[in-house]
């Protein structure tokens, strides 16, 4: 999956938002590509996330040109737009042996994005693939994608970073025995965030990387500018 890029052009996923009143009626999916060092990671023109701020303006927001995966001191790190594609890569874990069930998702993120889906994907479903990427790509969108994870069982508890004092309460020494997802949305540096300390932010999310089986980053263009996004994840992850 993901082999082929692709348009999304239904009422569906991310393009639900804002439809009806859009001109642009398609998204923008990207193929995955693997790379060795993060200098390979390129912006694209095409739009991947399209919706009105809350001024009213319409964003059309543009994304990675590719899907990345690298291998991070030995740990799968796989690099996306919009964070809903976080959901696909952890099953992939699953099916590739990485990690398998029970384990306990890092969530550091602007946003909570644990709404509740309109379908939730069933222990059956999850054993295809496919129907895991279509469900990625055709139910859940950039806020309601971690609750099926934790409605089959697949995460048993999600660890919410989303403020200073999150980060400030994060025992380095207590961190649980157990499968580790670290699930980073780059807009946790957006600018409006610039009062919680970015060396705090970095030292945990390296801790937490560490420690992880696999980690998902998401460069959410709707929500943060890329090249800062860019900035911001070669800063934290380069050099290894």
């Amino acid at each position: 999956m993901y082999k082929n890029s692709f348009y999304i052009t239904e009422c569906l996923w991310n393009n639900a938002f804002s439809f009806d009143k859009r001109a642009n009626k398609k998204l923008f999916v990207p193929s995955l590509l693997e790379i060795e060092d993060f200098s390979q990671v390129e912006l694209g023109d095409e739009i991947v996330f399209e919706d009105f701020d809350f001024d009213g303006n319409l964003v059309s927001a543009r994304g990675l040109k590719n899907f990345y995966k690298i291998n991070w001191q030995w740990i799968p790190l796989y690099l996306f737009d919009n964070h809903n594609h976080a959901l696909y890569f952890w099953y992939l874990a699953k099916h590739e042996w990485i990690i398998s069930e029970n384990n306990i998702l890092y969530h550091i993120d602007e946003h909570a994005d644990t709404r509740v889906p309109e379908k939730i994907i069933s222990k059956e479903e999850i054993k295809d693939l496919q129907k895991v990427f279509e469900y990625t790509n055709f139910w859940v969108n950039v806020g309601n994608y971690i609750i099926p994870a934790v409605q089959n069982g697949f995460v048993k508890k999600v660890v919410q970073i989303r403020s200073e004092s999150d980060l400030l309460s994060y025992d380095f020494e207590k961190i649980e025995d157990a499968s580790i997802i670290l699930n980073l949305d780059l807009d946790f540096f957006e600018p409006n965030l610039d009062y919680i300390d970015s060396e705090l932010k970095k030292k945990i999310i390296l801790d937490i990387a560490k420690k992880a089986k696999i980690i998902t980053v998401a460069t959410s263009p709707f929500f943060i500018e890329q090249n800062l996004a860019l900035k911001v994840l070669r800063d934290i992850f380069s050099p290894f």
